[in-house]
């Protein structure tokens, strides 16, 4: 019996070290968790503090004041919630054109609410800084049931940040109009 107390001790040690090399999860694509990460900014929405700052900027603009305190402190918390995921050009791309934050203005403009629930990323095989994604959304009309909701549309990364990201069929979002 005591020949056999060391071999039961190795197999089980080994059997051990098998199953949890066996179970290390596959490293993630980091580039495919910065789009996860920039979609779950952009589309839980609204976000209360941008709401905010564009409300004191509009605000500033009616009475006639200059603004300016309240564009550039727009335009930072743009830069702080964006930044870290975008590329440089990317970044500014996407504030100049008006799509940071966007969903959040229309979901407060037209009274509703986007919670994003699932995210799928896939890398493009022909164009591989190209990634495919679709978003599972719940999506709550003031006084009305959830709706589920998807989204589609691509985003192009260079060097681990978004250079570039693009949505399908926006129309019916932006303007309250679920189907």
């Amino acid at each position: 019996m005591h020949r056999w107390k060391p071999g039961i001790a190795i197999v089980f040690i080994l059997g051990s070290l098998l199953v949890a090399g066996c179970s290390k999860p596959e490293p993630q694509d980091e580039n495919i968790e910065v789009i996860k990460t920039v979609l779950e900014i952009d589309l839980n929405a609204p976000d209360e503090e941008a709401i905010r700052l564009l409300e004191e900027l509009y605000k500033s603009k009616e009475a006639e004041e200059a603004g300016e305190g309240f564009l550039e402190e727009y335009y930072n918390y743009q830069k702080e919630t964006y930044g870290p995921y975008f590329t440089e050009s990317g970044l500014e791309q996407f504030i100049m054109t008006n799509q940071a934050f966007m969903f959040h203005r229309r979901a407060d403009q037209h009274g509703y609410q986007l919670e994003v629930k699932n995210i799928e990323v896939e890398q493009n095989e022909v164009t591989p800084t190209n990634y495919n994604f679709t978003v599972t959304l719940d999506y709550e009309l003031k006084d009305e049931d959830k709706k589920e909701i998807e989204m589609s549309g691509i985003a192009i990364v260079r060097d681990g940040k978004v250079a570039k990201i693009t949505y399908d069929e926006l129309k019916n979002l932006l303007y309250g109009e679920q189907k």
